[in-house]
């Protein structure tokens, strides 16, 4: 490593850890499985329970990934393909009108910044979804950014991580992932990233996670702190 390599970094997720975006594609979930179930009058609690486990199995999942699980679940005529490109437009529609950051993402962004640790985005998100993103909140800060569009194998598979650390110059161990989902945090642990669950403390999550219920909850000390080796200067190796 040379002198000037950084000692650790940062490879956050983006919906729902970063930005306020996986309400909203979890809210399109749920149109699409409200429009697309069977009636069933006699019973709308079962509906019910079924349209939010659906939801629920969604999060986290890419496009292709949600379309597949509406495809099975519903059982739905049209081709997976079509299923990905109705939901890609009703959330393109959606996100038209709300891409917000999640409390105390901002801040954190401006501080690793400040301290010049380096920031990757790891998302399952296809690329223009980030570049339609981009038109409401400043992402300049990620000196990288790993996509659907980028990774052969998505979350859960640690491919996004590997590939982001790899971006930045140093192996997965002396990066910080931070994840609102059990498929990211499962991704994260795999590649071998120190990994952070932010949101509700009673989701469901691996084990190994450190976890916090928001963003406001972290600062540069206490995420450096965390990373093996992270204070020991990059020299050393």
């Amino acid at each position: 490593m040379h002198d000037d390599s950084p000692a650790w970094a940062v490879l956050s997720d983006m919906d729902g850890t970063l930005l306020d975006t996986e309400r909203t594609w979890l809210l399109v979930i749920e149109r699409f499985v409200t429009e697309r179930s069977p009636a069933v009058p006699s019973a709308p609690a079962a509906v019910a329970v079924s349209v939010a486990d659906i939801v629920a199995a969604a999060e986290g999942l890419d496009l292709v990934g949600a379309a597949t699980l509406l495809h099975t679940r519903l059982r739905l005529p049209e081709p997976i393909a079509e299923v990905a490109a109705d939901l890609d437009r009703r959330s393109l529609e959606a996100y038209s009108h709300d891409v917000t950051w999640r409390p105390g993402a901002e801040r954190l962004l401006h501080a690793l910044s400040a301290a010049e640790v380096p920031v990757a985005l790891v998302t399952s998100s296809p690329r223009h979804w980030v570049d339609r993103f981009a038109l409401s909140v400043d992402l300049s800060s990620f000196r990288a950014t790993v996509t659907a569009d980028d990774a052969t194998r998505l979350k859960p598979a640690p491919d996004p991580y590997l590939q982001a650390a790899a971006a930045l110059g140093l192996p997965a161990r002396h990066c910080i992932a931070l994840e609102d989902s059990l498929v990211g945090a499962t991704a994260a642990l795999a590649a071998g990233c120190t990994t952070v669950v932010i949101g509700d403390s009673t989701r469901a999550r691996p084990g190994g996670v450190h976890a916090v219920r928001s963003m406001l909850d972290l600062d540069v000390r206490m995420l450096r702190d965390l990373v093996p080796d992270a204070t020991v200067s990059s020299s050393a190796s």
